[in-house]
């Protein structure tokens, strides 16, 4: 395969360096699933790989959805573990910018079963984040999974003043105040064991929330469902957001969560989807 020249002189001070095999495997899978990828794309998305890997995000993230693809099929397959979502009660798809759910029925379901599928992702240890287009105050999960009253993750980019979600506590959810409260660009929660969960708006860690009560320590035997949660299989918790990308893993570093904001809003920039 020859490397455009463009590509090969913009990576590593012009040295160039060939494709990532885990962003050619992606792309065979998206033409597998009946959709295209461009060469613009893939570099796009090889960029940001490399960015990933570079910061040791890569290696500890489960799997990515990237919403803002160029074509439907490519927004739903995924980009590590290359599993193709389904769509229910057609979210509305727009190219290179996001899907946008009605909030009272479409969803996006991914596949994706954290106590199944998960790596890094354990009932002790998890990650969810996801990058809103446009600002939302309302309830309801942007993604989430939950099997029984306490295993569970979900996300809420803003509900009100707060980052909200689940990370397989008891008594409700976890509650990060924002500043401004804007759900849009990359948030993340995350819980490194213990009874602490960690949140994060554009990469910016915010004040802890500590003393949880922690459920049990099983991940849900359910699929994470994006635009809704998924209650044991029922969806619930419905949000009427415009979603560009979700990330699932394992928790990852101060240090990691801004490399990983920056990579994330490296690719929205590129392709006219960032906020």
């Amino acid at each position: 395969m020859t490397m455009p020249v463009a590509y090969l002189n913009r990576v590593r001070g012009g040295a160039g360096r060939a494709f990532d095999a885990d962003v050619l495997s992606w792309e065979a899978a998206v033409v597998a699933a009946g959709g295209s990828v461009s060469l613009a794309r893939r570099i796009v998305v090889d960029q940001f790989v490399f960015s990933e890997k570079a910061s040791g995000a890569w290696a500890l993230t489960d799997d990515y959805w990237g919403l803002w693809a160029e074509n439907a099929v490519q927004a739903l397959v995924s980009l590590k573990q290359r599993r193709t979502a389904s769509t229910v009660n057609t979210p509305a798809f727009t190219a290179d910018r996001h899907y946008a759910f009605d909030g009272a029925a479409s969803y996006i379901n991914t596949g994706f079963v954290p106590g199944t599928h998960g790596i890094n992702y354990t009932g002790a240890s998890q990650r969810i984040a996801a990058y809103e287009r446009v600002n939302l105050a309302s309830s309801g999960a942007a993604a989430g999974a939950r099997t029984g009253t306490s295993s569970s993750i979900s996300i809420s980019p803003r509900n009100a003043g707060s980052l909200t979600g689940s990370t397989n506590h008891t008594a409700g959810a976890v509650n990060f105040i924002l500043s401004p409260a804007d759900s849009r660009g990359f948030k993340a929660i995350s819980r490194a064991g213990g009874t602490t969960a960690l949140g994060y708006d554009r990469g910016v860690r915010l004040t802890d929330v500590t003393g949880l009560t922690i459920g049990g320590s099983s991940a849900p035997t359910v699929a994470l469902f994006i635009g809704a949660f998924n209650s044991s299989d029922t969806p619930v918790s419905f949000r009427a957001a415009s979603i560009g990308l979700v990330a699932i893993g394992g928790p990852l570093s101060d240090v990691q969560e801004l490399a990983q904001h920056n990579a994330v809003q490296a690719w929205a920039t590129s392709i006219g989807a960032n906020v």
